[in-house]
């Protein structure tokens, strides 16, 4: 092991046992040492490629960079090395990189597949995108329920061609903070109505949804959407953290009560037993993912004020 590696070695072991005069030692070194650049860059892609063995995809690492570390410790992810400008800050951030990475658990191994092209999409996308930029909430309504109609139709059409070979496939969504329980609640609740499931690993950041191409499109323009609605809609001035998490929590059940309802309005006859073997293929792909899932019940609601005020801001998305 040559000596650039070996001082590798040693930081990212003495930032894990709290060695912290080791550990900045090791850092001081190789930042000056210019040949170090090229053993950095190689441990870092030898940590990807870990990182990916465990079900670790680019779009996970650099989300949890960003998430747990900074932005500019998850563009490290695409650099060619420490530069000349400020090494040791840019070295320091690749031993954070390398450590943060060696830590991440073992997560389920997703493969995504496109939903096929459908010229909804695009009318979906432009409809929801002027439904978040207008200050006329009556118009962001009727933009938003339009969207939701034309959702459901793209849904159902792709579930009548189903071929003998389609299988569930899934997505990760971020479940940011503050307030994440209420954020995985509506998530979850949008996952179901669009006969999808949604798994909240609330110690990463993040949910797993299981479903069909489409209806994993659905979920994630839809999720989206609400969240928007829900951050315009809810009183910015005054309010607390309880009240703030009361009106989410709120929001997202009285949200996935509407949607339940639009969805089955949609139903035809000639579906319900294609549908049902959807159900059926996604929750055999949630129990073989995830065999220890297990459903936990929400927190008390803390603030009546919130929660009626969010119950009347789900009234108002009009979705139906």
């Amino acid at each position: 092991m040559d000596a650039p590696q070996q001082l590798i070695t040693v930081a990212v072991d003495a930032q894990f046992t709290d060695d912290l005069r080791g550990r900045d030692t090791a850092v001081a070194l190789l930042a000056a040492d210019r040949a170090a650049d090229g053993p950095l860059l190689d441990a870092l892609r030898r940590s990807v490629r870990a990182a990916a063995d465990r079900g670790w995809q680019p779009e996970d690492l650099r989300r949890h960079l960003a998430r747990f570390l900074s932005p500019e410790h998850a563009a490290l992810l695409e650099s060619s090395g420490p530069g000349e400008r400020d090494r040791l800050t840019a070295v320091s951030r690749f031993v954070d990189v390398l450590c943060e990475l060696r830590r991440l658990p073992k997560i389920a191994k997703l493969t995504r597949s496109a939903a096929p092209s459908h010229p909804a999409l695009e009318r979906i996308r432009a409809l929801l995108a002027k439904a978040e930029s207008t200050s006329f909430p009556a118009e962001a309504e009727a933009l938003v329920a339009a969207a939701q109609r034309l959702m459901t139709r793209h849904s159902l059409d792709q579930a009548a061609l189903d071929a003998p070979g389609d299988a569930p496939t899934g997505v990760r969504l971020p479940v940011d903070g503050p307030y994440e329980e209420a954020k995985a609640t509506l998530l979850h609740v949008v996952a179901e109505a669009n006969r999808c499931r949604a798994v909240w690993q609330s110690d990463l950041g993040f949910s797993t949804v299981l479903g069909y191409p489409a209806d994993l499109e659905a979920v994630e323009l839809l999720y989206t959407s609400l969240l928007l609605q829900a951050d315009a809609a809810m009183p910015k001035n005054g309010s607390k953290k309880k009240f703030r998490q009361s009106f989410l929590t709120s929001f997202a059940h009285h949200i996935g009560e509407r949607l339940a309802r639009a969805g089955e309005e949609e139903l035809t006859d000639d579906l319900l037993p294609v549908l049902a073997r959807r159900d059926q293929a996604v929750d055999t792909a949630v129990e073989k993912l995830f065999p220890a899932v297990k459903t936990v019940r929400g927190r008390r609601i803390q603030d009546l004020d919130g929660w009626e005020q969010g119950r009347r801001a789900a009234k108002e998305a009009d979705l139906t």
